[in-house]
């Protein structure tokens, strides 16, 4: 193994050279298609064959640099959320294992161990072409609104929610990547003043204006809070994906929507609002989605 230029971890050809250990146990790595923007991911497997395949996701940033890289403190970050997902039972979270770190090319690296999926929401809606029913379609909503919900319980704030995101682990879609969690009861912020929240695309307005208005003197004061009502905007975005396989942008009207279900269309609409105090929150959603998987149940 070794650490290309672009500081991810580099797997060498020789399957052999490719193990760590942790916590006393040898395990093999091999590679997996996705690496994030602050780490590196592999499959984690155990080379008696007594444990499934895991996925390790390795910080980039050695733990040496702790005090100046804030890549390290969003993954501790990370750890902390994946930690208090499973202590609260959060069963639509991807299931965490163990974090810590881990002694790797004579560095010691920051690490988390989940469960290993089969498919994320992009790659299974596309090689299915989008060919579900409605009411199938909206089970997936739903299911992936339970896993934020079981989030927000918890008092964490998504802020990260795409298609790429949503893991498929048995037949169940369940959240991943918590890289971007903000707490609802912590004292300290790792966001810069006009830093970018989220995936480009997928920004809530009040993200967007974040990033460009956020403590500058223009004249005009803009909702720049970034809460559990940006997840329900970004929720909105990733439910029409679903529906119709492409993102609302801009002034949505019916004309833009190719549901066959107006009732859809409305939830979705007020999702989407740019003013977040006429979003619903994640209950009044839950109780708009209800009426609407009960009429489509065959």
């Amino acid at each position: 193994m070794e650490i290309d230029s672009n500081g991810y971890i580099k797997l060498s050809a020789d399957q052999e050279e490719n193990y760590i250990q942790i916590d006393n146990e040898d395990f093999f790595l091999s590679e997996l298609s996705n690496k994030g923007a602050s780490s590196t991911l592999f499959t984690l497997h155990d080379p008696n064959g007594e444990i499934e395949d895991r996925v390790i996701k390795i910080c980039k940033t050695p733990y040496q640099y702790k005090s100046r890289d804030k890549r390290l403190r969003r993954f501790e970050r990370e750890m902390r959320a994946f930690r208090i997902a499973k202590k609260s039972g959060c069963n639509d979270v991807i299931k965490f294992y163990k974090a810590g770190k881990v002694p790797l090319l004579r560095q010691t690296f920051l690490y988390i161990i989940l469960e290993k999926a089969e498919s994320d929401l992009a790659t299974f809606m596309e090689e299915n072409e989008f060919k579900f029913s409605l009411n199938q379609k909206l089970t997936f909503c739903t299911n992936i609104l339970n896993g934020i919900n079981q989030l927000h319980e918890a008092k964490i704030y998504h802020r990260d929610i795409k298609h790429d995101n949503i893991l498929l682990v048995k037949g169940q879609f369940k959240i991943g990547d918590l890289g971007l969690v903000d707490f609802q009861d912590i004292d300290y912020n790792l966001d810069k003043v006009n830093e970018k929240i989220g995936p480009v695309g997928w920004l809530s307005p009040e993200a967007t204006n974040k990033m460009l208005t956020k403590d500058k003197k223009i004249g005009n004061t803009y909702d720049c809070e970034i809460n559990s009502k940006s997840d329900i905007f970004q929720l909105g975005k990733l439910f029409w994906y679903i529906f119709q396989g492409n993102l609302p942008l801009g002034q949505l009207t019916t004309d833009d929507s190719r549901f066959s279900d107006n009732a859809i269309y409305t939830v979705l609409f007020s999702m989407l609002q740019h003013n977040q105090n006429n979003r619903p929150d994640i209950k009044q959603l839950t109780s708009l989605l209800a009426p609407i998987k009960l009429r489509l149940v065959v």
